[in-house]
């Protein structure tokens, strides 16, 4: 092997790496990292004409790897049992989709057949400096990805002070404490998902709580300027060592 030291953005990728080059020793991880100045529950300003609903979205590519038909079917399934057994809240769920992609005409059609397409938006692509205030237009983030090798999106939910609802798959589980900062689901299960969101969909205590916890663990771990040092690290350590060779 000719590199020196072999590093990974997070632990699920470290064991991928492992898995192709078993000899690899100790990989050192350096997370991606997020502005948390930028990325900040400050600036909330979710429309006052839809004040009282409750709007559960994700920012990712119309991609199959990141299951936004799996979220459309979720949030078809939440409607239905909020309708049973909260008729009023039932009615202020709202699907807001911010990205673009192969998917974009078949998932507009499954919202059309799952009968929920009056409250999907599809925002379309943004550029990542308008991600923040797109954030801001939320109160439940969602990744149910059926490969993540980490989860930045997420942390950026989170440093925004946004509840997530995450799947299993890949680095996601890594940047999220379950029952904490969010709740983490079986990839590719619309119920255990539509569970969680229901979760919080009832109970705003939670969110809040869960969003709180989801900001504070954001800024402790993944905040950019302080990943960026540990990458810095690294490279002098191993500079170092070669110069004292």
């Amino acid at each position: 092997m000719a590199a020196d030291k072999v590093a990974s953005t997070s632990y699920a990728m470290a064991e991928q790496a492992r898995l192709i080059a078993p000899g690899l020793g100790n990989i050192e991880i350096t997370p991606f990292g997020v502005d948390t100045g930028l990325f900040s529950p400050d600036g909330y300003k979710k429309s006052t004409t839809d004040a009282t609903a409750i709007s559960i979205g994700t920012v990712k590519a119309l991609a199959p790897q990141y299951g936004i038909d799996t979220l459309i079917d979720s949030v078809a399934l939440l409607v239905e049992r909020l309708k049973g057994e909260h008729s009023k809240l039932a009615k202020s769920i709202r699907l807001r989709l911010i990205g673009d992609g192969p998917q974009c005409a078949e998932l507009k059609a499954r919202a059309e057949e799952r009968g929920i397409a009056g409250i999907v938006e599809f925002a379309g692509r943004v550029m990542h400096s308008a991600v923040p205030d797109e954030l801001h237009r939320l109160d439940i983030y969602a990744a149910l990805s059926r490969r993540e090798s980490f989860g930045v999106a997420v942390i950026e939910a989170s440093a925004c002070g946004l509840p997530v609802v995450v799947s299993d798959a890949g680095g996601l589980p890594e940047v999220v404490l379950t029952g904490e900062t969010g709740l983490v689901v079986p990839k590719e299960d619309p119920e255990a998902a539509a569970d969680a969101l229901f979760r919080l969909v009832v109970d705003p205590d939670l969110r809040q709580r869960m969003g709180k916890s989801g900001r504070h663990r954001a800024a402790s771990l993944y905040e950019w300027h302080d990943n960026v040092k540990t990458m810095i690290f690294l490279y002098e350590k191993i500079i170092s060592s070669k110069a004292t060779r």
